[in-house]
């Protein structure tokens, strides 16, 4: 069976965080490592290298980059009591552009990432990255759909069972 070795995780905080988290932490082998990716908008974005008068200057953009950090921070957590390798990313920019060219420059063999359930209305005015990341993604991508805000769904922090693969 084919373990995959980097795997890229797209993580907004949004409801399926925790089973999409889950989900790529149960595909990981010993040797795998998981790219954890919290894409910024670029409207709130700050240069890495901005001096601190900039970050009082924009509260809004430096409250986003510590929301990411500490999203990314409890997620590198949860791995690791799981014993797997991790590392946190948050670039600026277009979500599945940013997802799809991450996965590229880090040579991932596959990418996982959430799915917002918009309705047909919300699909039209609101620009799909799941669809936009399956069409552009240099290697496989595996979409969580579950919803946990449903009935019947597995909650957040249900631990998933590794799903079965085709072999």
């Amino acid at each position: 069976m084919h373990m995959f070795t980097k795997i890229l995780v797209a993580l907004d905080g949004g409801p399926q965080h925790a089973q999409v988290l889950d989900l790529a932490a149960s595909l990981a082998g010993p040797a795998s490592r998981l790219h954890l990716l919290c894409v910024l908008d670029p409207a709130f974005a700050l240069a890495d290298d901005a001096p601190r008068a900039e970050h009082a200057e924009y509260p809004a953009a430096d409250d986003q980059v510590h929301q990411a950090e500490r999203l990314l921070a409890t997620a590198l957590d949860r791995l690791r009591e799981r014993g797997i390798d991790g590392i946190g990313h948050h670039p600026a920019g277009e979500p599945a552009q940013v997802i799809c060219d991450h996965a590229r420059q880090h040579g991932c063999d596959l990418i996982v990432i959430g799915h917002r359930h918009l309705s047909r209305m919300e699909r039209l005015l609101d620009r799909s990255v799941g669809q936009w990341t399956v069409d552009h993604a240099p290697c496989p991508v595996l979409v969580e759909v579950r919803d946990p805000t449903q009935p019947g769904s597995p909650s957040a922090s249900t631990r998933l069972r590794p799903p079965r693969l085709a072999e």
